[in-house]
């Protein structure tokens, strides 16, 4: 294949034709400037096109143009039923829809699938273990409540999922937002968690007790606000689910989540730190909260526990160098049968040393505490608290559905499957409401064990089942063992977690040289997420990014166009140097709708690059009063010269030319008495290109018949080029075409510049081969302008504006129905 040739201008034919009549015929066409001799001999390809000009009502017209097929919800609920039918294979096909896992494991290959699935769940299942405590202690429940997280969800999305990788469980931001719900329902309700130091002698010093008020009172009043939450999040996911609005997470950009969780993982790395250094700090809820939480943990910073501080650390320790050194060292990680589960290393260790130290007694070490053997009965008061916490729940559900579906969607699209985002919607809610009467809060697939799932060979979500009988096994058998666990433990493992969610910081600097309005929206979600609180922060953040996609459309990019030589084609003048404006005819371009935020945009971006009107006006005051005065002065004169016999041309006199007009390279000089009467502008046409307008509505249509009768009062003609079918039915709908005419819709912007040029030349007679008419490149392009000039007579012969307009200009008024003859050009 040939390089890519550049071009230079030498002469080509252009040709405009009357009824056979050759009215244009120069020279100018396109050829390659080749760098050598092999590519001179490259024929180029051409395009060469012979039609009419269109008007959108002649094209509309000749070619049995029809209405747009409208979707509404009537018209969607008929093609159901016209679909629906009462068949064995649309029964097949329905169930297998909403139950996603028939189809999958009918495609099942258990040779190649079952062992990775099956080192992929047991991998996974690890993981939940020490997560699931650790979220379960972050959404301020007992940690035992994170592992019913971990257990009961996976086993539903195993039916009803359409993911083939995500791991359903305990999430971080979700389990914060959980925690945050219960401590405002908790001081709404007037129930408060009562905590106070006790300080005792061993014989070798003094130990202090942190005593926590864990009647059950609290607890359960904590445990009813989770599960409630939990509740409401489902019904709102199962509802939007059935109304197919899975749509509405395009409203949660990437930088928007991205901001939002990473000023999320702040306020959980703010809530653990009292666990790493064995202290107290009050819990604070609303504005600010994480400030105060900063001053209660540097006033408690000197009753730090050094047991407890040396524990973190060393676990950290462990985690950062297994995790970062080994796990995904590209060296090491390929020679390793499975990542080593080194959170669950970090659990067992820590409750061992635990145990045997004597920890929680010697050096006052929180541990977990009791943690009962066996599954959760059915618990029926999830509704006991849903009024205190409906807010908190819509949140919550349009968090995690937003971060669960994307991460679907990443997978799905690296392993070449598809996502049903509605149906993700209703598993979703279904294991939300189904698992909050089993004491579970609310789940979301978690970016680490997901990564991990995929990466050490997971296929389906048969890992899924597998995770969970693992689950089924600690919580019915080992759950007990963990009793000595010590909290900073789980503290360091949800530290050492974070670290990715810190990583999404370079996303700002990314931003920031790709986007200023998505670097704003990641800042703004920041900030408001740390400083205000997580629920207010993501209000702010979609506020915000809304905001941002108003402002572009409201004050969109607008340009001139001009042509580029040779061809049919119009380009950005700023951006296209070679592309050369029309004589006497400005082709504004708008690269949005126009509606009521824009429409004030739009006229005054117009005016701007355009004619203003209001500036002609005040020319035209100007004039007319030098006129006045001029009229003035010679009466005067005539006045004080007597009775002479002085011949006065009249300046205001017109003649119809009965003969063929003829333009001479001569101009006409004023006479004596009166000065050189000054055009108001040299712009006679102006051509709106509507191709980049989606809709316009009632607002814009008023406004574009305003700026059009404006220009029309100066004689300025205003054509709209390649409107959308949507835009030309709003204009039926609002009685557009009762003022204005249809003939000035034209198919391209082509159309419209030549339709321009001609009538101009019917008007005033002026040569086309003066008007910069141009063509196809490299083609013999001829068009036939019987229509076109017989709808240019009609509209003089109609309006009857071109009289006046020929008045302002200067210009003598002519019989545009006689044949023109033009005089000193060459054709």
């Amino acid at each position: 294949m040939p390089a890519p040739a550049r071009f230079k201008r030498t002469p080509s034919q252009i040709k405009v034709t009357r009824g056979g009549r050759v009215l244009l015929d120069s020279s100018s066409r396109w050829s390659h400037d080749v760098d050598n001799a092999e590519s001179e001999s490259f024929v180029e390809d051409m395009v060469v096109i012979e039609r009419p000009i269109y008007t959108q009502n002649d094209f509309d017209q000749g070619f049995d143009a029809g209405q747009r097929p409208k979707h509404t919800a009537l018209s969607w609920m008929k093609g159901k039923v016209k679909k629906c039918e009462c068949s064995a294979a649309c029964v097949r096909k329905t169930v297998s829809h909403h139950l996603p896992f028939l189809s999958i494991m009918k495609e099942y290959n258990i040779k190649k699938d079952f062992l990775p699935d099956i080192i992929a769940g047991l991998t996974v299942g690890i993981m939940h273990i020490p997560q699931g405590m650790a979220y379960g202690l972050l959404s301020t429940l007992q940690p035992v409540y994170g592992l019913y997280v971990s257990f009961f969800p996976v086993i539903l999305y195993f039916f009803l999922g359409t993911s083939k990788h995500i791991s359903l469980g305990t999430f971080a931001v979700i389990s914060l937002m959980v925690g945050s719900a219960v401590d405002k329902g908790l001081k709404d309700n007037n129930i408060v968690l009562k905590t106070w130091n006790q300080t005792v002698d061993n014989g070798g010093g003094n130990i202090t007790f942190e005593i926590v008020d864990n009647s059950d009172e609290v607890e359960t009043a904590k445990l009813m606000l989770a599960m409630s939450v939990t509740f409401i999040a489902g019904v709102i996911q199962i509802l939007l689910g059935i109304f197919r609005l899975g749509f509405l997470t395009v409203y949660l950009s990437d930088p928007l989540i991205s901001g939002f969780t990473t000023g999320a993982a702040c306020h959980v790395f703010t809530s653990q730190i009292k666990h790493i250094f064995g202290i107290h700090t009050n819990r604070h809820s609303g504005v600010f909260k994480l400030i105060y939480t900063y001053i209660d943990i540097f006033t408690n910073l000197p009753h730090t526990k050094p047991v407890t501080l040396i524990a973190s650390i060393v676990c950290m320790f462990i985690l950062v160098i297994i995790k970062e050194y080994i796990n995904a060292n590209p060296k090491i990680k390929p020679k390793l049968f499975m990542p080593i589960p080194v959170e669950l290393i970090v659990v067992v260790l820590g409750t061992i040393i635990s145990y045997f130290a004597q920890l929680q007694e010697k050096y006052s070490v929180q541990n977990v505490g009791d943690i009962p053997i066996g599954l959760p009965v059915p618990n029926l008061n999830a509704f006991n608290y849903i009024s205190d916490v409906i807010a908190d729940s819509i949140a919550v559900a349009i968090v995690s559905f937003a971060i669960s579906v994307s991460m679907s969607k990443i997978f799905a699209k690296k392993h070449n499957y598809a996502i049903d985002s509605n149906q993700e919607l209703l598993a979703y809610g279904s294991c939300n409401i189904v698992s909050s009467f089993f004491s579970a809060f609310v789940s979301a697939a978690s970016l680490s064990r997901s990564l991990i799932q995929e990466d050490v060979g997971g296929r389906t979500q048969v890992t899924g089942l597998v995770s969970s009988t693992l689950l089924l096994i600690v919580l019915l058998v080992v759950g007990p063992y963990f009793k000595t666990l010590p909290n900073c433990v789980l503290a360091a493992i949800i530290l050492v977690a974070l670290k990715g969610m810190f990583k999404q910081f370079a996303d700002l600097i990314a931003l920031w040289k790709i986007s200023l309005f998505d670097f704003a929206t990641w800042l703004v979600t920041f900030c408001a997420t740390v400083f205000l609180d997580v629920d207010l922060g993501l209000l702010v953040g979609v506020v915000f990014a809304l905001l941002t996609v108003i402002m572009k459309s409201q004050r969109p990019y607008s340009c001139l166009l001009g042509q580029v030589p040779g061809t049919d084609i119009y380009r950005d003048i700023s951006v296209y140097k070679v592309a050369k404006e029309i004589p006497n005819i400005k082709i504004f371009r708008f690269d949005s709708a126009i509606f009521f935020a824009n429409s004030e945009f739009f006229k005054n971006s117009l005016y701007k690059l355009t004619v203003d009107p209001y500036q002609l006006k005040k020319m035209q005051r100007k004039l007319d009063k030098r006129k006045k005065n001029e009229k003035q002065l010679l009466n005067l004169t005539i006045d004080s010269i007597g009775s002479a016999d002085i011949p006065i041309p009249d300046s205001d006199r017109t003649d119809t030319l009965t003969s063929p007009p003829v333009i001479q390279n001569s101009e006409a000089k004023p006479p004596q008495f009166v000065s050189q009467v000054p055009t108001l502008t040299d712009i006679h046409y102006i051509i709106i290109d509507c191709s980049t307008m989606s809709y316009v509505d009632s607002m814009g249509v008023k406004v574009l018949q305003q700026v059009i009768s404006e220009f029309r009062a100066f004689n300025i003609t205003v054509y709209l080029a390649q409107c959308k079918s949507s835009v030309r039915e709003m204009f039926v709908k609002t009685n557009f075409y009762k003022t204005e005419s249809k003939n000035y819709l034209f198919v391209t912007i082509h159309d419209a510049v030549v339709s321009a040029q001609l009538h101009q030349w019917a008007v005033t007679g002026e040569s086309l081969a003066n008007t910069g008419i141009s063509n196809t490149a490299g083609s013999s392009h001829e068009i036939d302008l019987d229509i076109t000039i017989g709808e240019a007579t009609s509209r003089a012969e109609n309006v009857n504006d071109f009289n006046k307009s020929n008045g302002v200009r200067g210009i003598p008024q002519q019989d545009i129905t006689s044949n023109p003859v033009i005089e000193n050009t060459h054709i």
